[in-house]
């Protein structure tokens, strides 16, 4: 995510930023300086400020109003417009209310502003304390004012992730904050600093107080992150991941483990799970497709490592994971029939007949896509050459399931029950010659020598024509 130079953030020497607000908030800014009313940017937004220069990549924006109530911010920003914007809301929350900045033209939502009030200037540190992580725990006054009172610039600099309690504080006190560390290293892509590797593993087993309901929610925001494999390395070198899916922990040294050298099980599922599609479904099967490998690994008489029926295995697992987090079923049984049959998209050869991809095609129905994208991702091998053979595999299946299904979608240009007509009027048998005649019949009807929509029977005459013409 740091794509500044040398770590270097978009700051001057005062600690004013010194890039340029975009102009919807710059709209709520003014009018809420008109009233005297001080705000103050905080979390995500000024961390990309500081980073990109920017704000536009949030599609939402948090904001601190010193006020004596929601209701005073109302009054301030209803009805604001300028430059073809203009403010609508509020949607009330738990603890806020969101406005949102619209294009007066076509009505499109540019940006969302989630406006909590606080009482003074002075309650700003206590807010920015309840945030994660020092990186997101800053603010930005109207004025460009950068406020960072747990070293989140620094962070930024670094780059690291480290909680903005005291590590040992954090993990002790609110344990969920070791999966709450893994989602930001996900989300960023910076490694947590060494004191907070350090507590993390002294204070793991602690994730054994969370309640499995609230475990699901961060393991899948970490799952569907940008780096999914820097936070799952993060949970496994710190041992949360045996608290939390020993099923998966089961995987780290499993390859060490067998006299005959056979892939690195875990390896090849965190690389699967960062090529996977940031979608819940995909990353979630991406990451336990192959737990069941541990249970059914065999090596035959000639020295060869099989895992037969790890499928079966994998989904059995899963099950008792799904359970035990409270997967809600939707996602859960898209998950299961994913990791069930992912490898039968790997058994395609480029031998299948168009009748066998028909019978995939009708076989895995609407989870087709689903099991494509998983398979995408399942392709991982250190052997260049192996790499492009299976994806150029994958391509070509692909390729013939778009083809199939456009040849599908046509209107039959010969009636059903053609060849039963032609067997009966010229009485053979049934054999290729059938079906010669018939292809023969529907390249005249396309060519357009012959009129379409006919019933066969006023076919029967060309036919009889046709095969005079090739006898001679």
């Amino acid at each position: 995510m740091n794509d500044t130079q040398d770590g270097q953030l978009h700051v001057n020497s005062d600690g004013i930023w010194t890039g340029k607000l975009p102009g919807d908030l710059r709209l709520v800014l003014h009018r809420l300086a008109r009233k005297e009313l001080t705000c103050f940017i905080v979390g995500p937004a000024v961390r990309d400020a500081l980073v990109h220069g920017v704000m536009d990549r949030v599609s939402r924006i948090d904001l601190l109003v010193v006020a004596k109530g929601l209701k005073e911010v109302e009054d301030c920003l209803e009805g604001a417009s300028a430059s073809n914007l203009f403010v609508s809301g509020p949607e009330r929350l738990r603890r806020g209310e969101i406005f949102t900045v619209q294009d007066a033209k076509n009505g499109e939502t540019i940006r969302r502003l989630m406006i909590t009030d606080i009482a003074s200037p002075s309650e700003l540190r206590e807010r920015l304390a309840q945030r994660e992580v020092t990186v997101n725990a800053l603010a930005m006054s109207a004025e460009g004012e950068i406020i960072d009172p747990f070293k989140g610039a620094r962070d930024l600099q670094a780059p690291r992730i480290r909680p903005v309690l005291p590590p040992h504080v954090a993990f002790a006190q609110k344990p969920l904050t070791l999966l709450k560390i893994a989602k930001n290293v996900a989300y960023h892509g910076f490694a947590a600093d060494s004191e907070t590797v350090e507590q993390a593993t002294r204070y793991s087993s602690n994730v054994l107080d969370v309640q499995p309901e609230r475990i699901r929610p961060e393991l899948e925001r970490m799952l569907v992150n940008r780096h999914p494999d820097r936070g799952l390395c993060f949970l496994e070198e710190t041992g949360v991941l045996k608290y939390v899916l020993p099923e998966l922990q089961a995987m780290v040294g499993f390859a060490d483990s067998c006299r005959v050298h056979h892939k690195d099980i875990w390896d090849h599922t965190v690389k699967v799970v960062a090529k996977a599609k940031p979608h819940a479904v995909i990353r979630w099967a991406a990451l336990l497709h192959d737990i069941g490998k541990v249970w059914t690994r065999s090596i035959d008489g000639k020295g060869r490592v099989h895992f037969f029926r790890h499928e079966e295995m994998s989904a059995m697992l899963f099950r008792g994971i799904a359970a035990r987090l409270g997967l809600e079923e939707r996602l859960s049984s898209r998950v299961h029939y994913l990791i069930l049959n992912h490898s039968r998209i790997n058994m395609y050869t480029d031998e299948w007949t168009d009748s066998a991809v028909r019978r995939l095609m009708r076989d895995t129905g609407g989870h087709l896509n689903d099991l494509l994208a998983l398979s995408r991702a399942d392709i991982t091998s250190r052997q260049e050459r192996r790499l492009e053979e299976l994806t150029k595999l994958l391509q070509d299946l692909e390729e013939r399931m778009h083809r199939i299904e456009e040849e599908d979608a046509k209107t039959p240009v010969l009636p059903k029950g053609a060849g039963a007509v032609i067997m009966e009027h010229f009485g053979l048998e049934p054999g290729p010659l059938v079906g010669d005649l018939r292809d023969a019949l529907e390249r005249a009807v396309e060519s357009g020598e012959l009129p379409a929509e006919m019933p066969m029977e006023a076919y029967m005459g060309w036919l009889a024509q046709y095969i005079r013409k090739q006898a001679k």
